[in-house]
C-alpha cells in the first residue's frame, strides 16, 4: 500500500488519479500423479526427480498421456504453471525410448535460444542432445547439427518458411523429425496466425504430422486447433492464470499526455526502487517515452523489434542480472525471455487485447514477489469505457486467435516456398486455394505448369529468398546517407516515413527527407532536438467491393464481410509536443500532392438508414461518428488493437471498416461475427458520455485522418438505436466494383 500511496499522491500532481484497483493471487494448478506413478522410464524419473520434481500437476499427467499417444494437443496454462515441462516430458519419454525427434519452434530467434538452457538441462540429464538452427546460426554448427541430428532441434517459424525450400541440411534436419512443438501459440494471431496455418500445412504436407502447441494466455473454441493449424486436436486447459500475486491498478489520466504521464510514473517507481518494464505498441512512441524519461533524470533502453542483435541480448543480460533498473519496450518483451524479476509493469497504452495485456502483466510478480500493473486510461472511448466499468475489464474474456485462411497474399508466399521445396507439384494432390494460388504463381513467371503439374522456374527461387512471416507488405529501406538503418512495411510505413515525418532509432531524431514507394526507399537526416513528433493527415478510399459472405444483424442491418481495394493519401501531417499537457496536435502542414498507396484487404460493409430530418451535414456527421465508435467497440467484441482496423464512411450511408493489413487479418471477419456486441458497446459509449456532441471519450479518434471533422455523438446515437427490421432491407453494393 505504501507503493500505491506513492503513486496516487505523485500523480495528482498532473491531475491523474487511480480509478481502481483489482488483487489477483493465483495458486498452483490441481496437482497430479507423483513422478514414482508415471508410465515413463525409470531414467526419466531419476532425472525428473534430481532436478527436483516430485509430484506433476494434473493436466501436465494429462499431456504426459496424449502426447505418448501421439495425440495432437493445445496446451493452454497460465503463465510459470510449468507448460514446457508438460510437452517436454512426453518427448523426451519418446526419445529415449524410440529414438523419435522433436522440432520445437519458437516465435522469435531470442526466446529460442532463452529456452535453449532451460531444455538442455532435462535432455543432459538423459544423455540427449539439443540444437539451435536459426538465422544466426553459424555454418560450422549447421554442418554439425546436420552430421549429429539433435533429438531436439530449436528453430523459428521464419527459418522453416525459408529454409525447408533453400536449405538440404535444413529440410532433412525437418522431414526427419517425428514431432513438432509450437510454443508461445498466442503470438499468432492476425496475419501472423495465417502464416501459422500455412506452415503447419507445409510441415504435414496436408497429411499428417504430430502437432503440439503450447500457450499462457489464448482463447479456444472447438475448431481453434484446426483454424491454428489445419488439422484435428484437442484443448488441454490447465490453470487460467498466472502463478503469483498482483496488484492491477487503472489510472485515469484526464486529458493529460499519457506519455508524460508515462514517463513520471515509471520515474517514480524506479525511485522507489521497483525494477519496471512500460510497454508500448509503437516502435515510435516508445523511443518518445524513453526520451521523455530522460526529461525526469531516468535512463532506460528502448527494447524493440529491429536492434541488432548484440544490442538486444545486452538489454536482456543487463535486466536479468539486476544492472538494469527498467526497460521500454514494444511487445517483443512480453514473450517468455528470461529477465529476471520485475516488480512493476506500465501499459502505457491499453493492450490491444485481453491476452496481451495478460501476458504482459505476467511479467511481473513472478518467483513469489508481488507485482504491480498499472494501466494508463485516458480519453478515448474504450479507456472511458472500462473507467465507468473497471470490473468488465478484468473479466474480458479470451478471444481465440483471429485466423484469415484466404489471404491472398499469405498462401502466394508459401505455395511459392511449397513448390521450391517439392520441385513437383500435382494440383490435384493438393487443396484448390493452393493449387489457385500456384496457378497464379504461373501467370507471373515463377511457376511452369504443365497439365495438371507445376515446376518452379528459376525466378521462383529468387522470390522466395525474399519471403517474410511478419507480415504481407513490402519493405520500406530506411537510410542514413548510404548506410541501412532500419525498414517499415507497407501499408504501415506510410504512417512513419512520410516526408518530413520525425522518427525516432536508439533515442536518436531524424526527419525523413523523402520516400520513394517505386524503389521503396526512404531517405532520412539527423534533426537534432526537436521537442516535437509527428501523424500523419490522411485519406481513405473504396476502389472496389467484393461480396464473400453477407447476414442480417439481429437489429435488420445488412452487414457483408468482402475482399475490398483500398486507396490511402497521405496528405499531410500533424505536430505534436513531446511532454505537452494533452495530446492535441500544435501544429499541422500540408502537401501539394498526396502519398498515395493502394492494396487489397478483407473489412465489413454496409449502408446505413437516411433519418428523417437529417440533412446533408447531419448524415456525414451521423455515420462518420458511427464508423470511429464501432471501430473503438471492436476493441471490446473482437479483440482489436488501436490499429488494427480503419474506416470510411460517406454522406449516403456506406460505411467500411477494413483490416489494416494487406490481405486482411481476420479481426473484421471476428467483427462482422460478433456485431451485435460491438452495437451494444458502441450505444453504452454513445449514451454515457456526457460531452455536448463530440469528444475524445466518445467518438474522436487520434487515428482520424481529418482530424476529427465532421462528427456527432448525439446523431450518432439516434442512427445506432433506431435501427430495426422494417426500415432497412436493400442491397449493400449494387455493382460489386464501387
Amino acid at each position: 500500500m505504501d507503493v500505491i500511496q506513492t503513486v496516487e499522491e505523485r500523480l495528482s500532481y498532473f491531475g491523474a488519479k487511480i480509478a481502481h484497483i483489482h488483487r489477483e493471487t493465483s495458486l498452483d494448478p490441481d496437482p497430479g500423479p507423483e513422478v514414482s506413478e508415471l508410465n515413463v522410464s525409470p531414467k526419466i524419473k531419476a532425472a525428473l526427480e534430481r532436478l527436483g520434481i516430485k509430484r506433476l500437476y494434473k493436466y501436465q499427467a494429462e499431456a504426459l498421456n496424449l502426447i505418448l499417444s501421439e495425440r495432437n494437443v493445445l496446451i493452454v496454462s497460465g503463465t510459470g504453471t510449468g507448460k514446457t515441462e508438460a510437452f517436454l516430458i512426453p518427448l523426451l519419454e519418446l526419445a529415449l525410448k524410440n529414438a523419435e525427434r522433436s522440432v520445437l519452434i519458437y516465435p522469435t530467434k531470442a526466446l529460442g535460444r532463452d529456452q535453449l538452457a532451460r531444455i538442455s538441462r532435462f535432455a543432459k540429464e538423459l544423455g540427449l542432445s539439443v540444437g539451435v538452427f536459426d538465422g544466426d546460426t553459424k555454418s560450422e554448427e549447421r554442418r554439425r547439427l546436420s552430421e549429429h541430428p539433435p533429438e531436439f532441434l530449436i528453430t523459428t517459424p521464419d527459418m522453416l518458411h525459408v529454409g525447408l525450400p533453400l536449405s538440404e541440411r535444413y529440410r532433412k534436419l525437418i522431414r526427419e523429425a517425428q514431432h513438432f512443438v509450437f510454443d508461445e501459440v498466442h503470438v499468432y494471431d492476425g496475419v501472423l496466425a495465417s502464416h501459422l496455418r500455412a506452415l503447419s500445412e507445409r510441415i504435414r504436407s496436408f497429411d499428417e504430422a504430430h502437432i503440439i502447441g503450447a500457450s499462457a494466455t489464448i482463447g479456444t473454441t472447438e475448431t481453434t486447433f484446426y483454424e491454428l493449424f489445419g488439422t484435428d486436436g484437442v484443448i488441454l486447459r490447465g490453470s487460467p492464470r498466472r502463478k503469483g500475486m498482483a496488484v492491477h491498478v487503472l489510472v485515469n489520466i484526464g486529458p493529460a499526455s499519457r506519455w508524460t504521464i508515462a514517463a513520471y510514473l515509471m520515474a517514480t517507481l524506479i525511485r522507489l526502487g521497483l525494477r519496471t518494464i512500460a510497454f508500448v505498441d509503437s516502435q515510435q512512441m516508445a523511443e518518445v517515452a524513453a526520451k521523455l524519461l530522460e526529461r525526469f533524470g531516468v535512463n532506460v533502453p528502448v527494447h524493440r523489434a529491429g536492434l541488432r542483435s548484440e544490442e538486444r541480448v545486452e538489454i536482456e543480460r543487463g535486466l536479468k542480472a539486476g544492472t538494469l533498473s527498467g526497460v521500454v519496450a514494444t511487445p517483443t518483451l512480453e514473450l517468455g525471455i528470461d529477465i529476471g524479476d520485475l516488480d512493476a509493469a506500465i501499459m502505457v497504452t491499453n493492450p490491444p487485447s485481453f491476452a496481451k495485456y495478460l501476458q504482459r502483466a505476467g511479467r511481473v510478480g513472478r518467483r513469489d514477489r508481488v507485482g504491480y500493473v498499472f494501466t494508463l486510461l485516458g480519453e478515448d472511448p474504450i479507456d472511458s469505457y472500462f473507467l465507468r466499468n473497471p470490473q468488465a475489464f478484468f473479466k474480458r474474456e479470451l478471444l481465440p486467435p483471429r485466423v484469415e485462411t484466404s489471404n491472398e497474399e499469405v498462401l502466394r508466399a508459401h505455395a511459392a516456398a511449397y513448390l521450391a521445396e517439392k520441385l513437383r507439384v500435382s494440383l490435384s494432390s493438393i487443396p484448390p486455394e493452393w493449387a489457385s494460388a500456384i496457378r497464379k504463381l504461373g501467370d507471373e513467371g515463377l511457376a511452369r505448369i504443365t497439365d495438371d503439374t507445376a515446376f518452379p522456374t528459376p525466378a521462383a527461387f529468387g522470390y522466395v529468398r525474399t519471403l517474410k512471416l511478419r507480415g504481407t507488405g513490402p519493405l520500406v529501406s530506411l537510410y542514413h546517407g548510404d548506410r541501412k538503418i532500419g525498414e517499415r512495411e507497407l501499408p504501415v510505413a506510410l504512417y512513419d516515413v512520410y516526408p518530413r515525418a520525425i522518427y525516432y532509432s536508439n533515442k536518436r531524431t531524424f526527419v525523413v527527407k523523402s520516400l520513394d514507394l517505386d524503389k521503396l526507399r526512404a531517405d532520412l537526416e539527423f534533426a537534432g532536438e526537436v521537442g516535437y513528433y509527428t501523424r500523419p493527415m490522411y485519406s481513405l478510399h473504396l476502389e472496389e467491393v467484393h461480396p464473400i459472405m453477407e447476414r442480417k444483424t439481429t437489429e435488420g442491418l445488412r452487414i457483408t464481410y468482402a475482399k475490398v481495394k483500398v486507396r490511402e493519401e497521405v496528405n499531410g501531417f500533424f505536430k505534436y509536443s513531446i511532454g505537452g499537457k494533452d495530446e492535441r496536435p500544435v501544429e499541422e502542414e500540408l502537401y501539394d500532392e498526396p502519398i498515395v498507396f493502394s492494396y487489397w484487404t478483407k473489412g465489413i460493409v454496409t449502408v446505413f438508414p437516411y433519418l428523417e430530418g437529417f440533412t446533408e451535414v447531419d448524415a456525414l456527421e451521423a455515420y462518420h461518428a458511427t464508423e470511429h465508435v464501432l471501430i473503438s467497440a471492436a476493441r471490446v467484441a473482437a479483440g482489436a488493437g488501436q490499429t488494427d482496423l480503419m474506416g470510411i464512411s460517406y454522406p449516403s450511408g456506406h460505411v467500411a471498416i477494413m483490416d489494416s493489413a494487406i490481405g486482411g487479418s481476420g479481426v473484421a471477419k471476428l467483427l462482422y461475427e460478433r456485431f451485435e456486441v460491438a452495437r451494444r458497446v458502441a450505444i453504452d459509449i454513445l449514451s454515457k458520455c456526457t460531452c455536448e456532441d463530440g469528444c475524445p471519450n466518445c467518438v474522436y479518434s487520434p487515428y482520424c485522418g481529418s482530424g476529427n471533422k465532421y462528427l456527432s455523438r448525439k446523431k450518432s446515437l439516434k442512427l445506432l438505436t433506431s435501427i430495426n427490421a422494417s426500415n432497412h432491407d436493400e442491397e449493400i453494393w449494387g455493382n460489386p466494383v464501387v
